[in-house]
């Protein structure tokens, strides 16, 4: 073996074995959180106790708000607050489409306990080097360490302590923005990617906490056949054909399968809980993806981020109108 072959070996023995502990040890950070939590819940308790006290109940946060969109960001982030640039204008185009609608931004899905990335962490130093230099090894070590974060959230064993926290963190930004417990005003949880299943993890528990019709609108989104989905009023999944992505995780997570007819998945599509939205030439991210506002599928027509948004922008409005037609519901005590 030469020097070269050698180098290279070492190269991919040294990846696949950081690989496979970042793997393994990927459920330690739920597991500290819940550690941690149920030693001291009153700590968020009064946290998330001074906004509370929001509006009064059916009414509406802000004067002209009709509904509320929870934005859970894909796997290529490293904080809340700061998104890709693709996602930024997205999001900025997105709020200028929907001005009677609360856009709800600022969460850091992949983690339990919210920390960012570039937060008080061990390895802090080196995610906030690799979020300023936007290299193909570092953006993907990113996305691979954000993974397994959604493997863990989808995992029976681990998943329901991970949705518990991220579910905290969802209430307390619901709750700041102005959505009170009883409010009738929609909330869909907008999930990109891997933010989709982390979505889907928190509908029980959010299900339980409020009264309002509750929609899960993945962008190409990774999704398991969750026990959540019966907590959903309506999930909608927009998926393009050269999105390899959500075919993958289709293929993944094998009780979305049709021969598992019984599993929460296939029993959710059999009663019309789930719809696709089809876009022809979308691929998942990047040049040709959903937020690519320089990219047309059709000569002459609306670009590919165009497309997205007003396929989002129906969602929305079709939800808007459910919920001022639609009977209320009381939460579920159990869930909560």
């Amino acid at each position: 073996m030469s020097d070269l072959q050698q180098l290279l070996f070492g190269i991919v023995l040294v990846a696949g074995v950081t690989l496979f502990i970042a793997l393994i040890t990927a459920p330690f950070e739920a597991m500290t959180w819940w550690s941690r939590w149920t030693v001291n819940p009153e700590g968020d308790a009064d946290k998330e106790g001074q906004y509370a006290r929001g509006p009064a109940d059916g009414q509406p946060a802000v004067p002209g708000k009709k509904a509320v969109v929870f934005y859970v960001t894909g796997i290529g982030t490293i904080t809340g607050e700061r998104h890709p640039q693709l996602e930024q204008h997205f999001l900025d185009e997105l709020k200028q489409e929907l001005p009677y609608a609360t856009i709800i931004d600022d969460f850091f899905p992949y983690s339990p306990a919210g920390i960012p990335l570039t937060g008080q962490r061990i390895f802090a130093r080196f995610w906030r080097f690799s979020g300023r230099h936007r290299a193909f090894v570092t953006q993907n070590l990113i996305r691979l360490r954000n993974m397994f974060q959604v493997l863990v959230a989808a995992d029976g064993r681990y998943g329901p302590i991970y949705s518990a926290g991220t579910y905290r963190i969802m209430r307390e930004k619901l709750l700041f923005n102005g959505h009170a417990l009883k409010s009738r005003q929609p909330v869909i949880m907008l999930g990109y990617s891997g933010g989709a299943e982390i979505s889907l993890g928190a509908s029980p528990f959010l299900h339980g906490e409020f009264q309002s019709r509750l929609t899960l609108l993945s962008l190409g989104g990774v999704l398991s056949s969750h026990p959540g989905i019966a907590s959903l009023d309506r999930i909608v999944h927009v998926q393009g054909s050269r999105d390899r992505v959500a075919k993958i995780g289709g293929l993944f997570f094998i009780h979305r399968w049709r021969i598992f007819g019984k599993s929460h998945w296939n029993e959710a599509h059999k009663h019309g809980l789930i719809s696709t939205i089809p876009i022809d030439g979308m691929a998942h991210n990047g040049p040709g993806g959903y937020l690519d506002p320089d990219t047309h599928t059709v000569e002459g027509g609306p670009s590919n981020l165009q497309q997205t948004i007003a396929h989002i922008k129906t969602v929305i409005d079709e939800e808007i109108e459910a919920s001022q037609t639609g009977p209320g519901r009381q939460p579920d005590d159990s869930a909560s």
